[in-house]
């Protein structure tokens, strides 16, 4: 039977099983958004999907769309959160990529928060960090996924921290409900609605010859000062993450293992975006 589906049933199927992972729900008008199916043709891939696996989703009368069991196996995608979003189903402006990443958050956990994001909602959460290990209470108002290269995050305002934060998405151990109206949204957040910029050059260690080199891996030009940069313009919140993302968050021993560093004329601009 797998090798006989059509290339529109395995479209289907992929977004059948991504958006009920990752939103909770999926329904016939998921399928005819996304694939610009008529009511008839969605209907039957989704009938067509639950005789495959029966045992992925139940239908919730209340919600008026199929939610995932606590059985769901991913058979026609891959079920991660990446997979999902290169759907492009969400709010762009709701994700942002420094890169790919080597963590696979849990869908329990994220469902709630992407469905908090479309809604605007408090989300009651109790979260791990290194300080507290056993996780405690807190009550955010989510607003963008980021993704740093190697870590999902959620930017939300933290009611307990009176602020906003990055929350790791690995270390929400439970997600407890909803808490109402969010109290804050992105844009009341300075650091994220913030433009900075700065710049990289190859490590002044390194020979001409060899800036020569470093210069073209990371796209540099040169400047009226003879020196060879490339200039970024970032959101304040992510400042760090991009440090952390070319390697110039700290100053290693060899220029071989530096290769670039962050322009001494952007040192000052950067540091109020810098953790204390």
């Amino acid at each position: 039977m797998e090798n006989q589906l059509t290339h529109q049933q395995r479209q289907a199927f992929k977004r059948i099983e991504l958006i009920s992972l990752w939103e909770g729900r999926s329904n016939t008008t998921h399928l005819m958004k996304s694939l610009g199916l008529g009511r008839g043709t969605a209907s039957t891939l989704m009938n067509e999907y639950k005789e495959l696996c029966a045992n992925n989703l139940s239908y919730n009368n209340q919600n008026k769309g199929y939610e995932p069991t606590e059985s769901f196996v991913a058979r026609y995608s891959s079920g991660l959160l990446d997979d999902y979003l290169s759907l492009e189903l969400i709010n762009a402006a709701t994700v942002q990529r420094l890169g790919s990443s080597h963590q696979h958050p849990n869908p329990a956990h994220v469902r709630p928060i992407i469905q908090a994001i479309q809604r605007q909602q408090r989300l009651d959460i109790r979260y791990a960090s290194l300080t507290n290990p056993e996780g405690e209470e807190r009550i955010i108002s989510p607003h963008t996924l980021i993704n740093d290269g190697h870590r999902w995050h959620v930017r939300a305002w933290c009611e307990k921290s009176d602020d906003y934060r990055d929350f790791v998405l690995s270390r929400i151990r439970n997600v407890f409900g909803y808490e109402g109206v969010a109290a804050r949204s992105r844009e009341q957040d300075e650091r994220w609605n913030t433009q900075v910029e700065f710049s990289i050059e190859p490590d002044q260690r390194f020979s001409e010859a060899q800036k020569q080199l470093i210069a073209l891996d990371y796209g540099m030009t040169l400047n009226t000062q003879g020196k060879y940069q490339r200039h970024y313009q970032v959101r304040g919140a992510l400042v760090m993450y991009w440090f952390q993302h070319l390697r110039i968050d700290r100053y290693r021993e060899s220029p071989e293992a530096q290769q670039i560093i962050l322009s001494p004329e952007s040192r000052i601009a950067v540091q109020p975006w810098l953790p204390t």
